[in-house]
């Protein structure tokens, strides 16, 4: 009884190991883009955590699992590699810098922000209503003013036309 256990053991070892280790470089291409299509799908989703696993998994199809079939690729195969790659490190890029922009908004809390240049615009607009007012009061006020200088000093302003002087000269 004691053997068997260590037979089911011993084959649930290679079945597990045997299920995440490619056994041909088209098991490799196939988990490889299976991964890739994963994180293209999910990326958003995943924690630094999970991002850590997945960086893990990705260091096993560029380092090791690479390793072991590379001098079989075609160059059609290693341009899908390449694709792979790339797409693996732009969605790992952009799950990154997403989270950044988000931890940029929390600093700069975009809302507060937002409401406190609501609130300097709504006292310029107040202010500068106040201001068209006093200005329209003191043009009033000196027109009235320039009225009753020109009263006091009883100037009379009078439109003559050319000639007018010649006439009264006579």
């Amino acid at each position: 009884m004691k053997k068997l256990h260590c037979i089911s053991v011993a084959l649930l070892v290679f079945v597990a190991t045997s299920c995440s280790t490619p056994m041909s470089k088209e098991s490799y291409l196939e988990k490889f883009d299976a991964f890739v299509s994963e994180i293209s799908k999910d990326y958003k989703t995943y924690s630094d955590k999970e991002w850590e696993k997945k960086t893990e998994e990705f260091e096993k199809f560029s380092g090791s699992w690479y390793e072991k079939f590379k001098d079989d690729f075609t160059l059609r195969e290693n341009l899908k590699i390449t694709a792979y790659t790339t797409k693996f490190q732009y969605y790992k890029t952009l799950s990154q810098s997403s989270s950044a922009f988000k931890e940029l908004l929390d600093i700069f809390n975009v809302n507060e922000l937002k409401e406190k240049a609501q609130s300097c615009m709504n006292t310029v607009e107040a202010d500068l209503n106040h201001l068209s007012e006093e200005i329209v009061k003191a043009g009033n006020a000196a027109g009235e003013t320039v009225s009753e200088i020109l009263k006091d000093l009883q100037v009379n302003i009078e439109y003559r036309e050319e000639g007018d002087d010649e006439q009264e000269s006579d």
